[in-house]
């Protein structure tokens, strides 16, 4: 993907604040905008707009994990004011930020958000997806390492987001990621009832 002169002053802001938070750090942060570019294409949404949310939406995570989509909008709006983004789109951008997350927050209102939640919902499952929900599990607290405790918690991490997309296109990504995970928990289940 690539990012226009604005965006990549956004970037160098990015990798001074989050370049060592292990669950939205920069890889994920990445890969998150990287959808909201593929989807926010081909649904014809504000990529000014989108783009530069979405590289900010986890900005609040150093700040407050359990409330970074509320705590980082001040943050994203005096990085976007600072990187010199225009004045009448900072709140639609700031917008994709706080109405990324399913944990809280306001529902998306514009296409932009709703293509940012998709692209962080996509970042939740899949084989990604999995290897996130152990990382943040264990950092937040959420999932304490006991593995015959984490298929329960894997259903609701795949529970949180089955039903939820607001693009077709994310949609159809989400289908094979959540087969994946469903074969994963399969094949786990039967690991600790020692079948193969």
């Amino acid at each position: 993907m690539e990012l226009t002169e604005r965006q990549k002053k956004i970037w160098k802001i990015l990798e001074s604040e989050i370049a060592k938070e292990p669950v939205a750090g920069l890889d994920h942060v990445e890969r998150m905008t990287t959808w909201c570019d593929r989807i926010g294409k081909e649904v014809g949404a504000d990529m000014e707009v989108l783009v530069s949310g979405a590289l900010l939406h986890d900005i609040g995570v150093p700040i407050n994990r359990k409330k970074h989509y509320e705590v980082g909008k001040d943050r994203a709006a005096e990085i976007l004011k600072k990187t010199g983004f225009p004045e009448g789109k900072i709140g639609a951008a700031v917008h994709v930020g706080e109405a990324h997350s399913r944990y809280g927050g306001p529902d998306p209102q514009t296409l932009e958000a709703k293509v940012g939640q998709d692209a962080d919902a996509l970042e939740y499952i899949g084989a990604i997806g999995i290897i996130r929900a152990v990382v943040r599990g264990l950092t937040d607290g959420s999932f304490d390492g006991n593995v015959n405790r984490f298929p329960s918690f894997l259903r609701s991490v795949m529970e949180k987001v089955k039903g939820t997309f607001h693009t077709h296109q994310a949609e159809e990504i989400a289908q094979s990621r959540l087969e994946y995970m469903q074969g994963f928990l399969a094949k786990i289940e039967k690991e600790l009832n020692f079948q193969e």
